[in-house]
């Protein structure tokens, strides 16, 4: 029998979420550590994950004797455990070039959303911001991936590679910002992109994750937590 997993994030959405659905769809067991005070983790969980990693950081995995921080690196191994980096030499490109582009993606989101960044100092501000990023969302690139390799994933005819969870939580995560400001749906300027979005949340094995309390967590840290407090969550 397989060992237990353990994943470590904060208890919001973010990061964790794409660690969450790869770790749901392959139906893997494993503990969601989740940490929701600045104490939990550097008083609590990194002196421990420390012992085990000098990178320690959110988020972690732990599988048996590895321990694997920052969130490609996770996302990395994840899909090498579970075969879902690409069949070939090509493919595996493509899923390493899709893992960093979408974190230009979700940079652009935390830049943002959260006041600490100091591009948006007032709510004010923010609002005029999330609107424009609503009007023009930056899903360009992805659209035209999907256009030019053709298929119903980005990286593999056969289903999800790790890249996929990436851009799908960011969709997700755009789509609510627009609807939050008030604005027209997103994906509707993204057909295919679109497809996607619909076509992954029907996976059989994401439908538990859909209906957790883990996908109605906060999108982004809020006054809660003592680390950051972002306009969105």
């Amino acid at each position: 029998m397989a060992a237990e997993m353990e994943m470590g994030y904060w208890k919001i959405r973010g990061l964790g979420a794409v660690l969450r659905m790869v770790l749901e769809y392959k139906e893997a067991k494993y503990k969601d550590f989740q940490c929701e005070t600045g104490d939990e983790w550097f008083g609590g969980r990194k002196p421990e994950i420390l012992k085990k990693n000098p990178l320690a950081n959110l988020p972690y995995i732990v599988d048996g004797d590895v321990c694997v921080c920052q969130t490609n690196a996770v996302m990395l191994y994840l899909g090498d455990k579970f075969d879902m980096n690409g069949s070939d030499e090509k493919a595996n490109l493509r899923n390493n070039e899709l893992l960093c582009e979408i974190y230009d993606v979700r940079d652009g989101m935390i830049d943002t959303v959260y006041e600490f960044k100091k591009v948006n100092r007032t709510v004010e501000e923010f609002n005029e911001s999330a609107a424009k990023l609503s009007d023009a969302p930056p899903f360009g690139k992805f659209e035209a991936a999907l256009e030019f390799y053709g298929g119903d994933w980005f990286v593999s005819p056969a289903g999800p590679c790790v890249a996929d969870f990436h851009i799908w939580e960011m969709l997700d995560q755009h789509k609510m910002l627009a609807e939050r400001v008030g604005k027209e749906p997103v994906l509707d300027k993204f057909p295919k992109c679109k497809a996607f979005y619909e076509r992954f949340h029907a996976l059989p094995t994401l439908q538990k994750y859909f209906a957790s309390e883990a996908y109605k967590l906060p999108v982004n840290m809020n006054g809660n937590n003592p680390i950051a407090n972002a306009y969105f969550q």
